[in-house]
């Protein structure tokens, strides 16, 4: 079935976005969107869920009211204590469909964060994830967090690495150059399998200070498919940053459970998840250990489609996208 802008929710949002530092990368269309390349590349910035750029004071949240009332609404959405059922579900790996908040320190939480950008003149926000570069500071997102199906690019494209409340323990990173699929042509398209991308960062300092920040945390580790059709059922734990009610988009969720492909749409695995949008761009874990924090990054999450809103679907890491990552870590 082809999937349509009727029939398919991208999981992401609209929102209003304050830059803070953030350095705006001009764009480079052209160069992004030469149809004989393997790889598109530019040098711009983009984001998604209709909230605030990253503000100024970690108290203050003008789009949304007080930094308590933001504490009080995290509270409400996962809640603040590590209850039996929760920690069961994180040790077994199975929240039943359930998207909880992520009360889990370690490498995944450090290396997992939101995205806020802009395009086609609308502040966004998405999630992401830093993967192992030999060189270059990479961050994995879903394509529709930087490129539409209209050719234009994002701007302003920030990444915080272990956002919470507020908070930017490691600070912001600012794109440098987009790596997309020339195949990626919109989210009504039918291309969702290319809908994968991967981002040169480099670290911003708000107004030239001296950032307090730590430095930035170790990227995940990624495996690729051998062919994009190659996924089989799995175990997995996704993160991201779900925006829309009942979530905020202020803290990291996850999901936990069992991964399948899907016939009818090649190249994706789908999982039952209530998370909403803003979650575009996590990464999917296989071979996920809770106690130890260690997995594999092998998906991203993509869409959902508005006749079942229980699953969630993630585009496969295939050889697309591995030909996009070896030239963003190159």
């Amino acid at each position: 079935m082809r999937i349509t802008l009727s029939s398919r929710v991208v999981a992401l949002t609209a929102g209003v976005a304050i830059a803070v530092g953030a350095q705006a990368l001009l764009p480079q269309a052209a160069t992004a969107a030469a149809p004989s390349a393997t790889v598109a590349s530019a040098a711009m910035t983009h984001g998604s869920h209709r909230l605030h750029r990253l503000p100024s004071a970690v108290n203050k949240h003008p789009a949304h009211g007080s930094a308590a009332a933001h504490r009080s609404a995290g509270k409400a959405v996962g809640g603040g204590r590590v209850t039996a059922a929760r920690a069961t579900a994180w040790v077994t790996g199975n929240t039943a469909g359930r998207g909880l908040r992520l009360l889990y320190g370690g490498a995944v939480a450090a290396a997992i964060g939101k995205i806020f950008f802009t395009l086609g003149g609308t502040d966004y926000v998405c999630s992401g994830a830093l993967v192992r570069s030999r060189h270059a500071y990479v961050v994995l997102t879903a394509a529709h967090c930087v490129r539409n199906g209209r050719g234009q690019w994002a701007t302003d494209w920030t990444f915080v690495p272990g956002y919470k409340d507020g908070a930017q323990p490691y600070g912001q990173y600012t794109a440098r150059r987009f790596f997309v699929s020339p195949r990626w042509t919109g989210p009504d398209t039918g291309s969702e399998r290319y809908d994968v991308a991967f981002v040169q960062v480099v670290r911003a300092t708000p107004d030239g200070e001296r950032s307090r920040a730590a430095g930035a945390p170790a990227g995940l580790p990624i495996r690729f498919a051998a062919s994009q059709t190659a996924a089989q059922p799995i175990r997995a734990y996704l993160f991201g940053y779900p925006a829309l009610p009942p979530y905020t988009g202020l803290y990291a969720n996850y999901c936990a459970g069992r991964a399948a492909r899907t016939p009818t749409r090649p190249g994706s695995v789908q999982t039952a998840c209530g998370m909403t949008a803003g979650d575009s761009g996590g990464p999917w874990l296989t071979g996920f250990s809770p106690r130890a924090e260690t997995g594999t990054i092998t998906a991203v999450t993509a869409f959902k489609l508005s006749g079942d809103l229980r699953l969630l679907y993630g585009t496969v890491l295939g050889p697309a996208a591995r030909a996009l990552y070896l030239k963003a870590s190159a």
